[in-house]
């Protein structure tokens, strides 16, 4: 007598990402992601991912189907709309989150809900090389830049952190280091050190003007959420994605 062996199988959706895919080879805009399920838990509380920080990672790699495309290449932006849709679609909409109230200073609870926060389209098609141009006006230099991703994040943290460590410094070098690895051109010339040097000494200006559009142009999700404290002060808060943004109240 025969046993009748169940298979499981993890059902899936389509996600557009916000990206469209433009600056990922062969890449139709979409991709397959699994919903979460009792077993990708493990990993939520898994003391040595959590600690390491690679959780999310590794949850990301294991939710998505479409293997060619690695988590760790996705822009923030995308890996960002990933881990909403994992969010909502395992445990809901409505976050709970902690806050400080800009008029007393005192903490509240208030929820978020997630489908509300925007969604936003790359908002210029890149070249074929997947850059960027722009033109600093103070400079008068004509530059082209490239969007970073997860992993470029999380080398740029890494790098700075033991620098930081090994130097005793004081003094963030993160947003000169996320420009200089962000430009790869500046009027022709694609020498990383003078890209370095000129970042160092580019006048504020053309730094903020920069950066606005970077930030314009940048595709992904909008994480800053409109609340009211109880005192009636409006303002934004930042949902940070880390593991408590699966669950909030989880003792790590």
């Amino acid at each position: 007598m025969s046993e009748n062996k169940t298979e499981f199988v993890v059902p899936f959706d389509v996600i557009e990402l916000p990206s469209k895919g433009l600056l990922y080879p062969g890449s139709d805009g979409t991709l397959k992601i699994e919903y979460m399920t009792a077993e990708d838990e493990n990993i939520l509380t898994s003391p040595n991912l959590v600690q390491s920080g690679k959780v999310l990672d590794v949850l990301l790699e294991r939710k998505i189907k479409d293997k060619e495309l690695k988590a760790k290449d996705l822009l923030v932006g995308d890996r960002n709309a990933i881990m909403v849709f994992l969010r909502s679609t395992a445990y809901g909409e409505m976050y709970p989150v902690t806050l400080t109230d800009p008029d007393t200073g005192e903490e509240f609870e208030t929820e978020v809900d997630l489908s509300k926060l925007p969604v936003k389209q790359l908002g210029v098609a890149p070249n074929e090389e997947g850059l960027f141009t722009f033109h600093l006006e103070r400079s008068k230099k004509d530059i082209k830049f490239r969007l970073l991703t997860s992993r470029d994040e999380e080398n740029l943290i890494k790098s700075e952190e033991k620098r930081k460590k090994l130097l005793k410094a004081q003094v963030s070098k993160l947003l000169t280091s996320r420009l200089s690895l962000q430009i790869v051109e500046i009027d022709g010339d694609t020498n990383k050190s003078y890209i370095e040097q000129f970042v160092q000494f580019m006048p504020a200006g053309d730094s903020l003007d920069l950066r606005k559009y970077m930030d314009e142009i940048e595709p992904g999700i909008d994480l800053r959420a409109d609340v009211e404290s109880p005192s009636g002060a409006s303002f934004r808060a930042l949902v940070p994605i880390t593991v408590r943004f699966f669950w909030p109240n989880i003792e790590l």
